[in-house]
């Protein structure tokens, strides 16, 4: 069961319903019950448009769809920048979907690396989804690439959220 609870009232009304599951568990089952801050999420029209057109500048580019992602994704993703010490450097990139080395330091006699980090696409909200599409969207006009007028994807990120 999963209850939305928008008012003091829903919150009256999700225990009621929790009340009246407790007799038909009748020791059957157990249940693990979260409360937790509700988050719009994303279409999964938003993930293919976005990866129509990196298709397309992959194409026009002549490169792989999943290098261009990868770009796509540290230059309009959700991204953050770490500095490591380098003995740490393969544990980091392991836990990155994404990642760029930005450069190197010494500090203190040890050598850290920083390291441009970035989630994938699919962990996105609408928001971020609707950042990086604008990004994906700018790359491929920037190339010549024919995509939706901005009505159009005006119109496919309300859809977008309307669709949650």
């Amino acid at each position: 069961m999963k209850v939305l609870i928008k008012s003091d009232k829903d919150i009256a009304q999700a225990i009621m319903s929790l009340t009246a599951l407790t007799p038909k568990l009748d020791g059957k089952k157990v249940f693990d019950f979260e409360i937790k801050e509700h988050k719009e999420k994303r279409s999964l029209n938003a993930n293919s448009y976005s990866w129509l057109l990196q298709g397309e500048i992959a194409k026009k580019l002549n490169r792989k769809i999943d290098d261009i992602h990868n770009e796509m994704v540290l230059q309009y993703g959700v991204i953050e920048v770490f500095s490591v010490k380098k003995e740490a450097m393969e544990s980091v990139i392991r836990i990155c979907d994404y990642y760029e080395i930005l450069g190197k330091s010494e500090l203190n006699g040890s050598t850290f690396i920083h390291i441009k980090c970035g989630i994938g696409t699919h962990l996105y909200n609408t928001k971020e989804m609707a950042h990086f599409i604008d990004g994906v969207v700018a790359e491929a006009q920037d190339l010549g690439i024919d995509t939706k007028t901005p009505d159009e994807i005006a119109q496919l990120k309300s859809l977008w959220e309307k669709e949650l």
